[in-house]
């Protein structure tokens, strides 16, 4: 025999939903905030990895309008083309600069634009801001935003 409700249990429903809601929500938003998140830095990732694969060779690209970049310019262009799909491109900071023998950054090296000569070591470094989408989610870290930064290290061929 199955006993009807009592009177009192009528409302235990919707307050348990009330309660279980929010965090429903909260957690629903931190996994769209921190997906979005870890597919822009595999995007800057990604692009970073092609414009070194261009830059490694002493290959050139041309503008909209047809016109050859310099090698500095392709790089970055390849890396804001290749970046465009998860950030703005204007938001990122690219440095390109020679190493020295330990593998090491060179003083000043930030926003430095030198590709290099053939068979000189260098580094390819991107970096972008990321801001939370969920303004609850921004105030669990400083600022509200967490760096992204990729790089990475190459031996330019010996191009002509």
């Amino acid at each position: 025999m199955i006993r009807p409700r009592s009177r009192d249990a009528r409302g235990v429903a919707i307050v348990e939903f009330a309660l279980v809601f929010p965090l429903l929500l909260l957690l629903t938003f931190m996994l769209i905030d921190f997906g979005f998140y870890f597919f822009c830095q595999h995007t800057v990732q990604y692009a970073t990895r092609e414009g070194v694969r261009l830059a490694l060779v002493g290959r050139t690209i041309n503008d909209a309008h047809g016109n050859a970049l310099s090698r500095e310019a392709s790089i970055v262009q390849t890396i804001r083309d290749k970046a465009a799909v998860a950030v703005r491109p204007a938001d990122l900071s690219i440095s390109i600069y020679p190493v020295d023998t330990e593998y090491g950054d060179p003083a000043g090296w930030q926003n430095t634009q030198d590709a290099g000569n053939p068979g000189v070591y260098m580094r390819v470094r991107t970096r972008y801001t990321y801001r939370f989408l969920t303004p609850l989610i921004g105030s669990l870290v400083a600022g509200g935003s967490v760096p992204i930064q990729a790089q990475a290290t190459y031996r330019n061929e010996l191009f002509d």
